[in-house]
């Protein structure tokens, strides 16, 4: 989760209240629902983690603009200073296949008093790109000088070698880089390269690129203690996680009197961002008071609502006429609230409409999460439940025990080995050539452990080379997760449960194996197996086999081949094998 730093004078004056540093780290910050890491009573710093739905949270401001309702100080919809803009944004049809959506603020009045608020904001970006932009995948922020900008913008898909729109990238003053530069030599364009496909998206405006999104925006762009004015454009292949990125970072920035202007985006698509649209939600006051389990008003609902920093209305069950609920102006920009939606209930409920900063009410349920956190959990009255409700164990671990038992049974030891590897011993000591699928360190503590393992039979084979002085034979296995890369996964690597087992010894050989797995499948009730011929390199030619199960392959086993036990220093034969869990459980029926 991420790690927000908070320092109290920064809060304080925010908040426009005087509250103990004590006060606020030991109790406040807490009841809003964060884990309190680390507390500097010299440097007067708190450092906390939020949970990831609650984005808004994730700066200051945010922190600030939900503890000034939690005391009262400030309540109901926050308003901020929101008008339109002429800056206008033109979208290209050749980027709608690359990465299509593009949001884009002005802020103005942004004060920046000192370096520690400069950090505050870029960790705030980071921690957006993270939790609602994934990595940068589906939403990326760029923030701007917007003094050092001339508008239009224009957003297309260029050549990535077109040295017309090489630039500047942020840290390399003086060196003008082409995209497919920057992908090559500055450290975020490596990092970033794998969300660019065959063309660059380029943000650009009269004098040039001032971004290359999602990688590096420019240097001429940078915004730095002086700056006053921002632009901030949010670029993603997701309208929702682009959307809710821009309007929780300007809505946390208006908490400090700053200005929002909106930004007319034309050319494939017109719409004005910030949208700064409301959700409106009905809260029924009796499923309030069963989820809470305290005897709650519509009254009462409605003003833990207003502390929540959300708008709310309490509506009896005759009356079904609204009183006129006092929306800033801000929320009519683009949507007309006055057309309100009926209410659909028939009781009581609590009107709500919740501001655009708000990203994670998908529920009424979480409305009343809402209200509870006002209410104050500390004001609970803990009882004990007159149900109970069976639990068992996950179908999967439930089936990891049983290999495990069954190879205890046959008397294989359990190792447990680190999931971090060399290249040396994943690939060449295996007598196997690199395959681009482990997935690498960007920082690795030793040159020992430098990628995340694709597969156990190493380890085990380092295990035994480190274990030369036990008596023989030696019978082990190992259960364990292994990470291979995966362009199409979210995170970019999968992770899958692997069984490797292995016997060292003199005179072990083939048929020793082949017993073993043959025993295995039987216990764990594998029907419609066959055992077939099999290459691999870390084995001897004609003594590895492969076990299929309806065409689809289990695992693999064998002699493990001299060259390889020459590289492990090992001076008796070892046979081994590995197994994929997962294969392993369906063929078995679990």
């Amino acid at each position: 989760m991420p790690v927000v730093t908070i320092h109290y004078d920064k809060l304080v004056k925010i908040l426009g209240r005087e509250v103990s540093f004590e006060e606020l780290a030991h109790n406040l910050i807490p009841m809003l629902g964060s884990d309190v890491e680390r507390i500097d009573e010299r440097e007067m710093v708190i450092e906390t983690e939020f949970f990831p739905n609650r984005p808004d949270l994730y700066s200051v401001e945010g922190v600030a603009r939900a503890l000034k309702g939690f005391l009262g100080i400030e309540t109901g919809i926050p308003e901020y200073n929101v008008r339109r803009s002429d800056v206008e944004a033109r979208v290209e049809e050749s980027v709608l296949d690359a990465r299509p959506c593009l949001a884009v603020a002005v802020v103005r009045g942004v004060e920046f008093e000192d370096e520690r608020d400069l950090e505050h904001l870029m960790e705030f970006q980071e921690h957006l790109h993270w939790v609602i932009g994934r990595d940068r995948k589906k939403a990326a922020i760029g923030i701007h000088d917007f003094e050092a900008v001339e508008p239009p913008l224009r957003y297309f898909l260029a050549d990535p070698n077109d040295r017309s729109w090489a630039f500047e990238p942020l840290d390399h003053p003086g060196e003008e880089m082409t995209p497919a530069e920057v992908l090559r030599r500055h450290e975020k364009g490596r990092q970033y390269a794998h969300l660019v496909s065959d063309g660059a998206p380029i943000l650009a405006d009269e004098e040039g690129v001032i971004s290359f999104p999602p990688v590096i925006n420019s240097e001429r762009t940078r915004v730095t203690q002086d700056t006053t004015d921002l632009l901030i454009d949010v670029t993603g292949t997701d309208w929702r996680s682009v959307l809710d990125a821009l309007h929780v970072i300007v809505c946390n920035l208006a908490e400090r009197g700053a200005e929002i202007l909106t930004v007319e985006i034309l050319g494939a698509y017109e719409r004005t961002t910030p949208t700064m649209e409301l959700d409106v939600w009905d809260v029924p006051v009796s499923e309030a008071r069963k989820l809470l389990g305290i005897d709650l008003s519509g009254e009462q609902l409605e003003e833990l609502l207003e502390r929540a920093r959300h708008g709310a209305i309490f509506v009896p069950e005759g009356e079904r006429e609204l009183r006129e609920y006092p929306l800033p102006d801000v929320y009519h920009i683009e949507a007309d609230w006055r057309e309100i939606p009926p209410i659909l209930y028939e009781e009581d409920v609590v009107r709500v409409f919740v501001g655009p900063r708000r990203t994670n009410i998908l529920h009424e349920w979480d409305l009343i999460e809402d209200a509870g956190i006002m209410y104050n959990y500390d004001r609970f009255e803990p009882t004990v439940p007159d149900f109970y409700t069976p639990s068992r164990a996950d179908r999967e671990r439930e089936f990891i025990n049983v290999v495990r038992d069954t190879l205890a049974r046959m008397k294989f030891v359990e190792v447990n080995s680190l999931t971090l590897i060399s290249p040396e011993e994943n690939y060449r000591k295996m007598r196997l050539e690199p395959d681009g699928r482990a997935v690498k360190l960007a920082n690795p503590i030793q040159k020992e452990y430098t990628i995340v393992r694709t597969w156990i039979l190493p380890s085990l084979m380092r295990f035994l080379a480190d274990n030369k002085h036990r008596p023989y034979p030696q019978r082990v296995f190992e259960l364990g997760e292994v990470i291979e890369r995966d362009e199409d996964a979210e995170t970019g690597a999968k992770d899958r449960w692997k069984l490797a087992l292995a016997i060292a010894g003199p005179g072990v050989g083939f048929s020793e194996i082949k017993s073993v797995v043959e025993a295995l499948l039987r216990e764990l009730d594998v029907t419609g197996w066959e055992i077939t011929e099999r290459k691999h390199r870390s084995f001897i030619n004609g003594r590895c086999a492969a076990v299929l199960a309806d065409g689809r392959e289990l695992g693999f086993f064998g002699e493990i081949h001299p060259e390889v036990l020459t590289e492990f220093d090992l001076e008796v034969p070892v046979v081994g094998g590995e197994f994929d869990v997962a294969a392993l459980r369906t063929a078995a029926g679990w």
